[in-house]
C-alpha cells in the first residue's frame, strides 16, 4: 500500500501533514499509484500510521489543492495526475534574518484584556511577598506552596466542583510540566493515549516526548464516542469536557458518565483539561468532570494564563489518591518549576476574594466582546463561512469556503498585517480561530473588515 514504506519523524520541526503530503507526492511522481487509482481511506491512513486524521486531511487537501488528487463524494480520493515536475513546499521556519510581518490587528491568543489585568494590585501583593526576607532567601516546596494549595483546593471546590485535598494538588509552571509529571508517575500503564481531535498541540508534544501511542478517537455532536474508546484499547483519555472541540460546547452529563463508566470498567484513567472552564460567560459555568468521580479515575488540570495573567505560569493538577502517594514517594527527585514568589501572592490573592471578583469582571468583559466579534464576522463572512463561538477558549471560529489551508490562509492573513489563529479542516474546510482576548474592541471592526479583504479573494 502506498503509506507503508512512509515514516514520520515525530521530532522534527516539520509539521506532521507537510512530511505525510510530501511522501504520498513523491510517490504519486513516480508513478506509483497511476493516475485513476484509489487511495486509502483517511480513516485506514489514521490508524495504520498512527496520527490523527486532521494531518491526513490536511496532506490530501494540499494534494488536491495542487491537482495531484481528486475528491469525489461518496467514493474517495482517486489520483488525479501522475508524473509532473516535483516542487519543494517550503517549511514553516524563520530564520533571525527573516523580519515577522507588522501585526496591525492582533486576533492572536497571547494576549489577555489589559482592563482586567489588575496589574496594580498584583504588584501590591507581589511587593508584600518580596518584602518577607525569610521567603525570598530559600527554596520553594516541591509540591507547591502548601498555603497556595489549601486556596485552591477551596477554590477548585467552589467554583469547579473539584473534590480534592491540598495534599492532592500539585503546582507547575503551565501544564507540560504537569503532564510530563504525569506521564512520567504513569510509566507504562500510559502506554496508548486516546485523544479527541483536534488536540490541545503542547499537551500532544509531551505525550509524543515520552513516545505514547496516540489514539485519535472520533466524535459526535455531544464529544468523543465510546465505542470507539473502547475500541482503541487506550489506557489513558484526554480532553477537555468543558469546551469540546468537536461541538465548541460543554460535554452533556450524559457523554461524561458513560466515560467514567469507561474508566471503571476498563481501569484507565482521563486526563481532564479544565482550560479556562470556569470563565464560561454565556451561563453558568458547567461543573469539572472530576467532581463527578469519586476522585480514583480522573486527574484534574487546571490553569491561570488567561484567568489572571499570561506571564504568570501557574497551573496546577489535582492527582488520584494513588498517584498522590507515589508523587510524594519520589518528591525528593523532583523540583519546582513555577516561582515561589508568584505562588504566595496568589494565594494572598485568591485568599481575599480577588480573584472571584475577578472572573464576574472579566465574564463581563469577554460576553461585550464576543457579540461584537460575532456580529462583525456575520456581516462580512455569513455568505463564505460557518461562524461559530469557542466560549472557554476566547476565540471565534470560522470555517471557510476555501480550497486553502488554515496555515496558508494564516499566512496570507499575517503578510497582510491581520493575525489570526490556524485551527484544523472540518469536513475539509479550513478553519480559522479569531481571539477576543486581547484586542481591544474599537479595533475589531477594521481588523475584521481588513481581514475579510484578505482572504476572501481564496474563499468560494
Amino acid at each position: 500500500m502506498i503509506y507503508e514504506p512512509i515514516f514520520l519523524d515525530v521530532n522534527s520541526e516539520v509539521p506532521m501533514y507537510r512530511q505525510l503530503y510530501g511522501s504520498i507526492k513523491e510517490r504519486i511522481c513516480s508513478g506509483c499509484p497511476a493516475v485513476g487509482e484509489k487511495m486509502p481511506s483517511i480513516r485506514r491512513i489514521s490508524e495504520e500510521l498512527g496520527v490523527s486524521r486532521t494531518t491526513v486531511e490536511q496532506a490530501y487537501g494540499q494534494l488536491c489543492v495542487e491537482g495531484y488528487l481528486v475528491s469525489r463524494p461518496q467514493s474517495g480520493y482517486f489520483v488525479e495526475a501522475a508524473v509532473i515536475e516535483k516542487t519543494t513546499l517550503p517549511t514553516d521556519d524563520m530564520t533571525d534574518d527573516e523580519p515577522e510581518p507588522t501585526v496591525q490587528y492582533d486576533f492572536g491568543s497571547r494576549y489577555v484584556d489589559s482592563r482586567g489585568s489588575d496589574l496594580d494590585l498584583w504588584r501590591k501583593y507581589l511587593r508584600a511577598v518580596l518584602s518577607r526576607e525569610d521567603i525570598v532567601t530559600s527554596y520553594g516546596h516541591y509540591q507547591g506552596e502548601p498555603e497556595l494549595r489549601r486556596q485552591l483546593a477551596h477554590f477548585g471546590s467552589l467554583l469547579r466542583g473539584v473534590n480534592a485535598t491540598p495534599e492532592r494538588i500539585v503546582i507547575g509552571a503551565g501544564v507540560q510540566p504537569l503532564l510530563s509529571l504525569i506521564c512520567g508517575l504513569l510509566g507504562e500503564r500510559a502506554g496508548r493515549v486516546g485523544i479527541e481531535y483536534p488536540c490541545f498541540p503542547h499537551a500532544e508534544r509531551v505525550f509524543r516526548d515520552f513516545r505514547l501511542d496516540i489514539t485519535a478517537l472520533g466524535h459526535d455532536k455531544y464529544g468523543v464516542k465510546p465505542e470507539e474508546l473502547y475500541a482503541s484499547k487506550a489506557d489513558v483519555l484526554y480532553l477537555n469536557p468543558s469546551n469540546t472541540e468537536s461541538m465548541g460546547r460543554p460535554m452533556p452529563v450524559s457523554r461524561r458518565a458513560e466515560l467514567l463508566e469507561w474508566a471503571e470498567r476498563t481501569d484507565g484513567l482521563i486526563i481532564e483539561d479544565d482550560y479556562n472552564g470556569a470563565l464560561r460567560f454565556r451561563s453558568l459555568p458547567v461543573p469539572a468532570m472530576q467532581g463527578m468521580s469519586d476522585g480514583n479515575r480522573v486527574i484534574y488540570l487546571g490553569s491561570f494564563s488567561k484567568l489572571l495573567m499570561p506571564s504568570v505560569r501557574l497551573s496546577y493538577m489535582a492527582l488520584t489518591p494513588e498517584l498522590a502517594g507515589l508523587y510524594r514517594s519520589r518528591c525528593a527527585s523532583y523540583n519546582q518549576t513555577s516561582s515561589k514568589t508568584e505562588q504566595l501572592a496568589l494565594a494572598e490573592y485568591i485568599r481575599d476574594g480577588h480573584i472571584e471578583k475577578r472572573l464576574r469582571r472579566l465574564r463581563k468583559i469577554y460576553s461585550e466582546k464576543s457579540d461584537r466579534l460575532i456580529a462583525l464576522l456575520n456581516e462580512y463572512f455569513g455568505s463564505i463561512a460557518k461562524i461559530r463561538l469557542a466560549e472557554t477558549a476566547l476565540c471565534a471560529e470560522l470555517i471557510l469556503q476555501s480550497s486553502q489551508t488554515p496555515e496558508e490562509l494564516t499566512a496570507i492573513a499575517l503578510a497582510g498585517g491581520v493575525r489570526v489563529i490556524p485551527a484544523d479542516t472540518e469536513h475539509g474546510a479550513p478553519k480559522l480561530r479569531l481571539s477576543f482576548a486581547g484586542i481591544q474592541s474599537e479595533d475589531m471592526p477594521e481588523g475584521v473588515r481588513l481581514l475579510h479583504k484578505i482572504i476572501s479573494p481564496y474563499c468560494q
